[in-house]
């Protein structure tokens, strides 16, 4: 969880900021009123802030002097104050601070806990910008890193290339239309050949570029195109907007795609993503194994302790089988009490280990000094098919016989093909 250094002295704002930002936004707030105390915050090494909200006129920083102690400790700072002056905006915006915005409506506290987020969350984005002008790529690469992106640059198609295989967070793309070699329709193709609109954001941007470009460029599969004449704030917001978009999007394929309870894929999820991945295995010749697992007498944990104990049961099995699968195994939740795991490139013996360990760590969770041991032990069911299966599909009914031979043999056990 993010932590957020509000510094505030007006009692009605600091509690709605800090409310907002806590609820909307699931961040942890630390608020102070002064400047001395947020730099007692600021030196405890307890601490770890990521992003500092803070008023202007403060009881012992009058004039704005408590962005000079944020921004001496590197933290991005937001200006959020009723005090407006067009000469000190200028000011603190050449100093760097992210944005400076007023209390003057309902709008402005709402766009505040937006933006806190975006700073947030963009430390774990990669964006590229590519510009032939060594002087426009660092002005854009600047903006850029104010926003907390984590920034590459390339002054060439060749190397824009080059570098995104190497970017596995790439979110976004600022990519200038005219360059002396090629023209930025050659690079947008490229990319769009890679990534899907919802899947990285392309942002073109041109000193000369007219109406028709423009629109041909984002016919082409651009997201946004933006003059270089344009103020750094439009040009934030829109790289904001864009990126909040493909937020939206991915938070709405995650609902789609994860079992609620555990996070975990769920069954259609298992039936797209997990066939592919089962069938890309095949195709290379190393094959993937299908594991069917059950939680035994799950029925009587819920009729006896109630389902809000089978809800617990539920998610730390989930949690378990997420932090112990390999790194290439795709995990999900069928429904009820009945899980799956993909297994490809494995060995029969290290997918046996691994089912082993699981149904250990299962029996380690409810035991008498495991955290749920107030359902008392509680085991698991397991079958695993011999890799020889054509479809999923198949595979996966295979692993189901050898799991209701593992339930006729007794239960709490791994049964193989």
């Amino acid at each position: 969880m993010g932590q957020v250094l509000l510094v505030e002295d007006t009692p009605f704002f600091e509690r709605v900021i800090k409310r907002q930002l806590s609820t909307s936004a699931g961040l942890d707030v630390i608020s102070v009123p002064t400047r001395a105390d947020a730099e007692r915050v600021i030196a405890d090494p307890a601490i770890t802030l990521d992003v500092a909200l803070v008023d202007l006129t403060l009881p012992d920083a009058p004039d704005g002097e408590i962005v000079d102690v944020t921004m001496a400790a590197c933290l991005p700072t937001i200006v959020f104050s009723g005090r407006f002056d067009e000469r000190l905006r200028d000011t603190l915006l050449a100093k760097g601070v992210v944005d400076y915005i007023l209390k003057d409506n309902a709008s402005s506290l709402a766009y505040v806990t937006t933006l806190v987020q975006r700073v947030y969350a963009n430390r774990r984005i990669d964006a590229l910008v590519v510009d032939d002008s060594r002087v426009d790529l660092e002005i854009v690469a600047r903006r850029l890193r104010l926003y907390q992106l984590n920034v590459h640059t390339a002054v060439d198609h060749t190397a824009a290339l080059a570098l995104i295989d190497t970017l596995p967070n790439l979110r976004l793309v600022v990519l200038d239309y005219l360059m002396p070699s090629t023209d930025g329709f050659d690079l947008l193709r490229n990319l769009r050949a890679r990534y899907g609109m919802h899947e990285l954001a392309v942002i073109g941007l041109s000193g000369q570029a007219g109406p028709e470009i423009i629109a041909r460029f984002l016919k082409s599969g651009a997201n946004d195109f933006l003059p270089k004449s344009c103020t750094p704030e439009e040009f934030m917001l829109r790289i904001s907007q864009n990126l909040d978009t493909l937020d939206r999007i991915q938070a709405l394929a995650d609902m789609a795609h994860r079992d609620a309870l555990t996070g975990l894929s769920n069954r259609r999820h298992l039936f797209s993503q997990g066939r592919g991945i089962f069938d890309a295995a095949r195709h290379r010749g190393a094959g993937a194994r299908v594991a069917s697992i059950d939680i035994d007498r799950f029925k009587s944990v819920n009729d006896t302790h109630g389902h809000e104990a089978g809800d617990a049961l539920i998610k730390a099995f989930g949690r378990a089988l997420a932090d112990c699968c390999p790194p290439q195994a795709f995990p999900a939740r069928l429904g009820g009490d009945e899980f799956c795991v993909i297994l490809p490139d494995l060995a029969p013996d290290a997918c046996a280990r691994f089912l082993d360990d699981l149904r250990l760590r299962m029996r380690a969770l409810t035991s008498s000094d495991g955290s749920l041991c107030r359902i008392g032990t509680v085991t698991l069911s397991i079958g695993l098919d011999d890799g020889g299966a054509e479809t999923l599909e198949d595979a996966l009914h295979a692993a189901d016989i050898q799991l209701y031979a593992a339930k006729s043999a007794g239960r709490d056990r791994v049964v193989a093909s």
